[in-house]
């Protein structure tokens, strides 16, 4: 049987005093992992990846899931300090690269 993919996109935004390339490399094996273990609760969240902007010690993580809800205790478990999961929307270019 096939499972339809989740197509509502999260964002976690994380206020993180310090934050490093390094740590959100370190969290990012951890979420790929709590990821697959929501595959075997029958929670369908995909992980997108991360964006740092370290200036503002600030790093948001990016999801599809079914709810907010689902992307929270996928990031609960993977220990990303998030302060907030949001409903959002990604806006692509309309101009492709040559």
């Amino acid at each position: 049987m096939h499972r339809r993919q989740p197509t509502t996109e999260y964002l976690a935004e994380c206020l993180w005093p310090g934050v490093t390339e390094s740590d959100l490399r370190e969290l990012d094996v951890r979420v790929m992992a709590s990821t697959a273990a929501s595959r075997d609760s029958n929670t369908r969240v995909r992980y997108l990846g991360a964006m740092l902007v370290a200036e503002d010690d600030v790093a948001f993580f990016f999801f599809t899931g079914d709810s907010a809800l689902s992307v929270e205790t996928v990031a609960r478990r993977a220990g990303i300090p998030f302060e907030r999961v949001v409903e959002s929307t990604r806006i692509s270019s309309i101009h492709k690269r040559r």
